[in-house]
């Protein structure tokens, strides 16, 4: 359904800006950071809760191995259905604003006045605008729902592709936790080399979000530094609390 309307709104920004971060789904990093950085976190946090219990290397492989899948299935199912949900709401909002261009086409027309009044219009104006947008159905309708319930085609998105950059992001963000487990036979050792290595891509991770966020790169980098570092933190010593409930 959603193909059906198609936005002006993404050529014009990127043929105004140049570059396809500046159209509406540049918003995708959101996602792509969102799961990055769940991916790190919570692989980080439980390797390193349950390391101090496992002890043996193999185990604790084994463990961060099931995480990591249930994780990643996990925000992949997660953000497939909420997206779908979305695509869903917004598809049914712009069915329904074409329904009403149909049935009640003089409402509609004076919606289009009031949005042009607003604006500063005055009633001429305002009369010239009714009559070029409402001469072609598709125009119009693309217009009622942009400016009428603020829906932008492009911000309907395909939930199977975020749900695979979602889950591809978290498997990114656990890699560098795993990993150090894979080489280093001492558990401790490889704990605090996960620990570093996780702390370092936060802080890589932030840095290529300034590239499109347009934020200083270090300040980026110590912001997503610092918000991770407290996250596997929170998330460590919480498991340290509740582990000594089992001993």
């Amino acid at each position: 359904m959603s193909n059906l309307i198609r936005s002006p709104l993404e050529e014009r920004l990127k043929n105004w800006h140049g570059e396809d971060w500046h159209t509406t789904k540049g918003r995708i990093i959101r996602d792509v950071v969102y799961a990055i950085d769940t991916g790190l976190v919570t692989t980080v946090s439980f390797l390193a809760g349950v390391s101090i219990s496992l002890v043996t290397r193999n185990k604790v492989i084994l463990a961060g191995l099931i995480q990591v899948v249930a994780g990643t299935l996990a925000i992949f199912f997660g953000s497939y259905i909420s997206t779908k949900a979305q695509k869903h709401f917004f598809e049914n909002q712009i069915e329904r604003e074409r329904r009403e261009i149909e049935e009640d086409p003089q409402k509609e027309t004076q919606e289009i006045r009031e949005v042009f009044q607003e604006m500063g219009f005055n009633e001429e104006e305002q009369e010239s605008a009714v009559k070029r947008i409402s001469a072609n159905k598709e125009t119009w309708l693309k217009f009622m729902v942009q400016e009428e319930i603020g829906i932008s085609p492009g911000l309907i998105d395909n939930p199977f592709e975020i749900g695979i950059v979602s889950g591809v992001s978290f498997l990114m963000g656990a890699f560098p936790a795993i990993l150090p487990f894979f080489i280093f036979q001492n558990v401790g050792r490889a704990s605090i080399i996960s620990a570093v290595s996780v702390l370092a891509f936060l802080f890589i991770l932030g840095e290529v979000k300034s590239k499109i966020t347009k934020m200083s790169w270090f300040s980026s980098g110590v912001e997503t530094l610092l918000i991770g570092a407290l996250s596997c933190g929170a998330g460590f010593f919480l498991g340290r609390i509740a582990a000594s409930y089992f001993h």
